[in-house]
């Protein structure tokens, strides 16, 4: 994964609540069967498995985050297997193809949770985290990005 958007994800989680913390592993897992596609494409098998290896990790997360007491953990972990399935497939094989059952299954879940995740009021999980203020600045050759922490109460105070 990209150095941008591990920085992407990692601010995500530090505002996200617990249904939108759901909604970025989707992303991730998204982003790396889109990230292994295009090793493969360029050939660097070792680079594919490494993100289908990271895609796996984050699969099993999900899996093992269900909460049995409510019946529709059971429908999700079955949906959640055979992606899972579909990336060993695609490792086993190196082929794209079953990447597209796990693309189909995680976007079609990906909406669904966007949405939950848009009627939750819970707040972020993390607590004492950065507030961020981000800015545009125009450097020589380039356009930066700037943050500012506004009042930090993170640490020891004397």
């Amino acid at each position: 994964m990209e150095k941008e958007k591990l920085q992407e994800f990692t601010f995500r989680v530090t505002q996200a609540s617990r249904s939108e913390l759901i909604v970025i592993m989707y992303d991730i897992i998204l982003t790396d069967t889109q990230t292994a596609r295009a090793m493969l494409a360029e050939g660097k098998i070792a680079e594919y498995e490494k993100e289908l290896k990271h895609a796996a990790r984050f699969m099993n997360e999900l899996m093992g985050a269900l909460d049995y007491r409510y019946a529709i953990s059971y429908e999700l972990l079955s949906l959640y297997s055979f992606a899972n399935k579909a990336l060993i497939r695609a490792q086993m094989q190196r082929k794209a193809e079953p990447l597209d059952d796990v693309d189909m299954v995680l976007n079609k879940l990906r909406e669904a949770f966007r949405v939950v995740s848009e009627q939750d009021i819970s707040g972020p999980v993390m607590q004492n985290t950065e507030q961020v203020y981000a800015g545009l600045t125009y450097g020589r050759n380039s356009l930066n990005e700037s943050l500012l922490d506004a009042g930090s109460k993170r640490g020891f105070t004397a």
